[in-house]
């Protein structure tokens, strides 16, 4: 698994933060390449301040709520973490906030891998 694939099941903590808890699996798919989700995205007509926050950690309320009820949530999520986004709040995640699913994502392939280099030596 990399960073530019979906994870196998959400890595997102359901403690944490409402409207991550709340991200919807979509039928649509994230496709690298391919941005047809956003075309049905709750996002979609809303004034991009919204999202872009001067402060993500104390402004981004608003635009989690918006995700969390979002049919495309998880599209939105994976194609921020492929393409890097730097700003914003994509799939009802702030930067920092992917930054650590990222990190996960990264420990638990790590892990992934020790598992199967210790499986096939016994």
């Amino acid at each position: 698994m990399s960073i530019s694939e979906p994870a196998p099941t959400p890595v997102l903590h359901l403690n944490r933060t409402p409207a991550i808890g709340e991200v919807r699996q979509s039928p649509l798919s994230f496709v690298p390449g391919s941005k047809g989700w956003q075309q049905v995205a709750a996002c979609r007509g809303i004034d991009a301040a919204v999202f872009f926050p001067e402060d993500e950690n104390d402004d981004a309320d608003i635009a989690k709520k918006i995700c969390g009820h979002c049919p495309v949530a998880q599209p939105c999520l994976e194609y921020a973490i492929t393409v890097r986004e730097k700003d914003g709040v994509w799939g009802g995640a702030t930067q920092r906030e992917r930054r650590s699913i990222i990190r996960r994502r990264r420990r638990a392939a790590a892990r992934q891998r020790s598992e199967r280099e210790l499986g096939s030596r016994n």
